[in-house]
């Protein structure tokens, strides 16, 4: 019990003794007993705040002639000493709390810009838990609990949440007019530019694409980091790039690569175990990744420096804006 708390409690039970001097009996005695051992303690350990403590009497039984006038005065001494010295340990408190976010502030400014941000606009990581899912049904509701359905429902959802209307078409022909034209081959463009876009591409090629790319990122269903592909020893980069220079030569990427692992995070509001309230995050594997930046780099080039795209068209590319 809280000493303050400690305090109050014994001054409300003085004020009802002294206001109904007839229920006093025995047993107050020996719960005084008690309380007269631990105040004894508590003006020791707190002789720098109360520094000149009247003496306790030891028996409540010599208070009441004096209708426990003496004992309440020294209660409330001890009770306001108290009560004062909380409020000066919670400032001193929050003044030390205070402090020290702003130092870490600081230091994240040096040294972590992105938490630098989040701490200045008091942004959290909100996050969900899904051992549980509500299917809010208009005539049949219900909360979903087993892991097997839960399993269930988040596949179904997310296969079905953006649904496709119609088959993309198997080739540019197949468009319609008003996008035959947007993707129809420029006559003024010399389509051999492109004869080395699918060229296997080098060692020093691959490992430069995989140094350019992002540390501290998600990984796919792998658990293989851009971190790890970054620290591969000689042969296992090349054995690396025997699968990239294949995806290369086939034009495709195995059946593995196409897997995907989607994590659904909550919108900026309580999401109410519901997953219409959830947002899908996909992560893909990182040599996927990497593969198509290398790809990404050679066309940006190509394009880039053969002045394919014309007014407005830069934008994502190099140089570009």
């Amino acid at each position: 019990m809280p000493l303050s708390h400690l305090s109050r409690r014994l001054l409300h039970s003085i004020r009802l003794l002294r206001k109904y001097p007839s229920t006093y009996y025995s047993r107050y005695e020996r719960v005084w007993s008690t309380h007269f051992i631990r105040l004894q303690k508590i003006l020791y350990l707190y002789k720098k705040v109360i520094p000149s403590p009247p003496i306790l009497p030891a028996s409540l039984s010599t208070c009441r002639q004096a209708g426990f006038n003496f004992l309440l005065k020294f209660l409330k001494t001890i009770s306001n000493a108290l009560h004062g010295l909380l409020l000066l340990n919670k400032k001193d408190f929050q003044d030390s709390s205070i402090r020290a976010k702003l130092d870490d502030r600081d230091n994240n400014f040096k040294t972590d810009i992105s938490s630098f941000i989040d701490s200045a606009l008091s942004r959290t990581q909100r996050r969900i838990t899904l051992d549980r899912i509500f299917i809010d049904h208009p005539t049949q509701p219900k909360l979903l609990t087993d892991p097997h359905d839960i399993d269930d429902a988040v596949i179904n959802h997310f296969q079905n949440s953006v649904p496709i209307k119609s088959s993309p078409p198997n080739n540019i022909s197949a468009l319609p007019d008003r996008w035959f034209s947007a993707y129809h081959p420029m006559d003024d463009v010399d389509s051999s530019i492109y004869n080395s876009l699918m060229d296997p591409p080098t060692l020093e090629e691959w490992l430069s694409t995989v140094s350019s790319m992002p540390n501290d990122k998600a990984s796919g269903s792998s658990m293989i980091t851009y971190e790890m592909l970054k620290h591969l020893d000689p042969n296992t980069s090349a054995l690396v790039l025997i699968l990239v220079q294949f995806c290369f030569r086939i034009a495709d990427i195995p059946d593995l690569c196409h897997q995907a692992m989607v994590f659904p995070i909550p919108k900026p509001y309580e999401w109410k175990c519901q997953l219409k309230n959830t947002i899908p995050i996909t992560l893909l594997e990182v040599i996927r990744k990497s593969l198509v930046k290398l790809f990404y780099n050679r066309l940006a080039s190509i394009l880039a420096s053969n002045e394919v795209l014309k007014g407005e068209n830069f934008a994502g590319f190099p140089d570009g804006s």
